[in-house]
């Protein structure tokens, strides 16, 4: 299969040029040159998308007039980097860096996937909202000097749980309810437990042992 070059007849006597943007107008860029104003495409390696106001370097080609580069740019006015199509950044060695003092902005319409055999994140300060929040890990450990968590409903199915803590607190503002095939409760200390009503009920045996046993 021939490649475009080789496809595309281009004239020999191409000529170029420079001139001022004043405006797009959806389908080309409007450039006053020397010559009076014309109009130009850009070209596909020009990913810089001119604006008004940019000196901009041109070429004509077959009679079509070509926005290679833009040259010059008032100071401070933003830039964008356009493709028509798919864009892919590859390299073949080394790493790719990507900084700015004031923020990067990523924004996708689709999907925004990564893909690395590390992953770090470092910040002062993060914010995430999902509408569906989706995570799969074979472990996950965590250090934190305090944690808060508001939600109105916990679902967690697991196997095994533990926890190790110095002091823990739960207050239950409605009804608490456990189900399971045995309970053993162990304290070194005193236990204490206080209602305005209290029942114990077994279906075969209720023992009670002690050095002393106080009823009243």
């Amino acid at each position: 299969m021939q490649s475009v070059a080789r496809t595309r007849q281009v004239e020999r006597g191409a000529t170029g040029g420079h001139g001022a943007v004043l405006r797009f107008d959806g389908s080309a860029y409007i450039v006053e040159t020397d010559d009076g104003e014309v109009r130009a495409k850009r070209a596909t390696s020009c990913l810089l998308e001119p604006a008004t106001g940019d000196l901009a370097l041109l070429a004509v080609v077959n009679g079509t007039h070509y926005i290679l580069a833009v040259l010059e740019r008032e100071e401070g006015a933003p830039s964008r980097l356009v493709s028509e199509g798919d864009l892919q950044i590859r390299l073949q060695s080394g790493s790719l860096g990507l900084s700015a003092p004031d923020g990067v902005h990523v924004q996708s319409g689709k999907d925004l996937s990564m893909v690395a055999s590390t992953f770090r994140v470092q910040a002062k300060e993060g914010h995430v909202a999902l509408g569906l929040f989706s995570f799969v890990s074979k472990m996950v450990r965590g250090e934190v000097d305090r944690a808060k968590l508001v939600g109105r409903s916990l679902d967690a199915h697991l196997d095994r749980l533990m926890q190790r803590v110095k002091r823990s607190y739960r207050i239950v503002e409605e009804a608490d309810h456990v189900r399971a095939d045995r309970i053993d409760y162990a304290a070194k200390g005193n236990l204490a437990i206080h209602s305005e009503n209290a029942k114990i009920t077994a279906s075969h045996l209720v023992k009670i042992d002690g050095d002393q046993i106080q009823v009243g």
